[in-house]
């Protein structure tokens, strides 16, 4: 029996190309689960620099927004509709976590225009920030190009072990729902070089626990996959050309997210394979205590 798949996705637009190919990616998702997608764009009136000019954008612009992608969704199957949210430009993740909360969202999904170095993760990025106040699955894309839309996903799991593998999985179980759909399970090696020069190897014992672990929750949602271990190496790369390699359609990061205590170096790790691949990244249901 597989567990619940996505059924209220939030889709945050901006009008970006990045915001486009997001489209592109719900409707994927929306027709695998047969989900119901509201489309949020954030509005303010304050002036701000787009397409090489300093403009401000009028309320006329975020509606024609908001119905374009409506109608292209609906075009395309999907039960839709659009919301517009005032908030000023350094409230914008707040604004979509309380749209996400009063729409009951089980899934964001948003547009990124990628980051070059670790400040501006906090600094600029609404969809980093979003990765600190929403609790749901997260779904970032940072393609410019639509992908190919088919219902059927080739889902890369990317594991690291601990409490982070069952939101995983029922991440995975979820973005995996359509029939045909592929799964492909991996995990990095971790070497640590701590303090004094003390080096950590993650025993053979702790792989083999954290990989049998998703692949028996994976096979009572009815999901069979592959597996792979990769040598230890500096991960966020190591899983894009993973997923290069494979031609994943998306990508599965753990729970630990960015601002969480304790989670500095598996939210490093999601800062750089965000900033390293294209593919979109799904990170996984936030646990709290």
């Amino acid at each position: 029996m597989r567990s619940k798949t996505f059924s209220r996705i939030l889709l945050a637009t901006d009008g970006s190309d990045q915001a486009t190919a997001a489209v592109g990616v719900t409707k994927a998702f929306a027709h695998a689960s047969g989900a119901t997608v509201r489309v949020v764009h954030v509005w303010n009136l304050e002036v701000h620099h787009r397409h090489g000019v300093w403009d401000v954008e009028m309320r006329s612009e975020a509606e024609r927004l908001i119905n374009r992608t409506v109608k292209n969704l609906r075009a395309a199957g999907v039960d839709a509709d659009g919301e517009i949210v005032r908030a000023d430009s350094s409230h914008v993740a707040a604004a979509l976590t309380a749209e996400a909360k009063h729409f009951e969202a089980d899934l964001v999904v948003v547009g990124s225009r990628g980051l070059s170095e670790w400040q501006s993760m906090i600094q600029h990025s609404t969809s980093h920030q979003l990765l600190s106040s929403v609790d749901c699955p997260l779904l970032i894309v940072r393609s410019t190009t639509p992908s190919p839309i088919h219902d059927a996903q080739r889902v890369l799991l990317a594991v690291a072990g601990g409490d982070d593998v069952g939101p995983a999985v029922k991440a995975t179980v979820a973005a995996a729902a359509a029939a045909g759909s592929a799964v492909m399970v991996v995990h990095v090696k971790q070497a640590v070089i701590g303090f004094q020069g003390y080096a950590y190897v993650e025993p053979e014992s702790e792989i083999r626990s954290t990989m049998a672990t998703a692949m028996s929750l994976l096979k009572e949602a009815g999901i069979s996959a592959q597996t792979m271990v990769a040598h230890a190496g500096p991960v966020a790369q190591t899983v894009a050309e993973l997923a290069a390699n494979w031609n994943a359609d998306v990508i599965v990061l753990g729970s630990s997210r960015i601002g969480d205590l304790g989670s500095l170096v598996l939210g490093s790790v999601t800062h750089e394979l965000l900033r390293t691949t294209l593919r979109p990244v799904l990170i996984a249901e936030r646990i709290r205590p």
